[in-house]
This record gives C-alpha cells, sequence and structure tokens, in this order.
C-alpha cells in the first residue's frame, strides 16, 4: 500500500512540474515586455489588456488567468517582440447573480464582436469562461 501511495505521489508531483498550472493573467501581463502580449486585434496594448483583465476583477471576477494553451512563447518571438504573446483569457465566475451576469454580458460582447455566438449554456464550464480572440 505504501509503494502505491509513493508512486501515486511521485506521480502528481511530476505533473505538477511538467503541466504547470496557467498563469494569472494580471501578473503575467504586468510582468511582460511585449507592448502587444494579448490579442493584438482585440487590445492596442499589453496595458490596455490590462485595464480590461482589471475591470473582470473589479465586476466580481474570481480568478482570470492566461490558458498555458494561449501563450506562444517561441524564443524568436520572445527576442523579437520582447516576450510571449497570448489570445485568451479564462475567467473563473462568480456565484453572485448580478457579477456573473456583467462578466458574460462582457463575454457576449466579445463574442460578438468577434463575429462569433456566445452561449453561456455551453460556453461556461466548470464554472468557467474561455474568452478567446482570433
Amino acid at each position: 500500500m505504501l509503494k502505491i501511495f509513493l508512486l501515486v505521489f511521485v506521480l502528481v508531483a511530476i505533473a505538477y512540474f511538467i503541466y504547470p498550472k496557467s498563469p494569472e493573467a494580471r501578473e503575467w501581463l504586468i510582468s511582460n515586455n511585449n507592448k502587444h502580449a494579448l490579442a493584438g486585434n482585440r487590445f492596442a496594448s499589453t496595458q490596455d489588456a490590462i485595464r480590461f483583465v482589471e475591470n473582470l476583477y473589479s465586476i466580481g471576477a474570481v480568478k482570470v488567468t492566461i490558458p498555458k494553451s494561449a501563450i506562444y512563447d517561441s524564443n524568436n518571438r520572445i527576442q523579437q517582440e520582447g516576450g510571449p504573446y497570448a489570445d485568451a483569457l479564462e475567467i473563473s465566475l462568480p456565484t453572485t447573480q448580478n457579477e456573473r451576469e456583467a462578466i458574460l454580458n462582457i463575454a457576449n460582447k466579445e463574442a460578438t464582436n468577434q463575429g462569433m455566438v456566445f452561449n453561456p449554456e455551453s460556453d461556461v464550464i466548470n464554472n468557467k469562461l474561455l474568452l478567446w480572440w482570433d
């Protein structure tokens, strides 16, 4: 039994380091030297993206992260642009109805601006919402 526990513990530890957590968006953007670190077709600058994330928090977002799969961090990109680039945010939604609706309204607006249809019933998974810009 102890061997199984140790094996599981080691595998979980390895997975933790191989698949690091998605970074918190505001911190990632603030520390990023890329002038257009997030969705360059949506935000005029990294500062503009930071304000967007801060607004999400101010209206009730529990947490805003940059999904690891949305980060483009090749050495060439970092050398040319000063830092990595991302094209999506993941928002952990609040449970308070008014705050939740405010964030869903933003998601609807962003989807509409991208020519997509937003459907909270299918687009909210595990109380999280993905905003992606093409």
